[in-house]
């Protein structure tokens, strides 16, 4: 997905500061995409040259000002067709399966050259961080005004959803199968 649609959707649920964008990629997009300050700051710049957004300064005491954006509707109509265009592309692939970079996954592929002590430490690590992750994707507590506008997107409550069966299906599996991992000490 292009960084312009990516603005411009964070940008539809609502105005934004670059600062904000950033800590959606932070905190609740961290786990499907980044976008860095040096990406997200440029490309807002270029969607208000074009008129897909405009842009209005808030003085702030002690700070610079702040520039909060917002979509137009030509930034909208741009967004749609580059959705539309996106998910035509993706079906059009026939790739559905998105790309895992896993430093975990290469450790359990080369298991059997590490020692069971170092693998069970490794493999309770990681159920330790997917029942942390687990945690955030079920929690349904306040969170801070900017990140309201995300989570109530019925999308949104879908992705919570898949997310955290995934999860659930992914800790089931470990703790049965951990077992196969282990090495027969000779």
């Amino acid at each position: 997905m292009q960084k312009e649609t990516l603005c411009l959707g964070l940008l539809s649920l609502g105005p934004r500061s670059g600062y904000e964008i950033k800590q959606m990629f932070e905190g609740p997009l961290s786990d499907f995409y980044s976008l860095s300050f040096g990406t997200i700051y440029p490309t807002l710049n270029s969607l208000q040259a074009d008129k897909y957004v405009s842009c209005k300064q808030h003085s702030q005491s002690k700070k610079p000002d702040k520039k909060v954006y917002t979509i137009t509707k030509k930034g909208m109509d741009l967004m749609k067709d580059n959705l539309l265009g996106d998910a035509s592309s993706y079906i059009r692939s026939g790739n559905f399966g998105d790309q895992i970079k896993s430093e975990f996954f290469l450790l359990l592929l080369f298991s059997k050259y590490i020692p069971n002590e170092t693998m069970n430490t490794v493999l309770n690590e990681r159920v330790l961080y997917l029942r942390q992750k687990l945690e955030q994707f079920k929690y349904d507590g306040p969170v801070p005004g900017n990140l309201d506008a995300i989570r109530n997107e019925k999308s949104v409550s879908f992705i919570r959803g898949l997310a955290s069966a995934l999860i659930e299906t992914g800790l089931n599996y470990m703790e049965k199968n951990r077992h196969l991992l282990k090495k027969k000490i000779n």
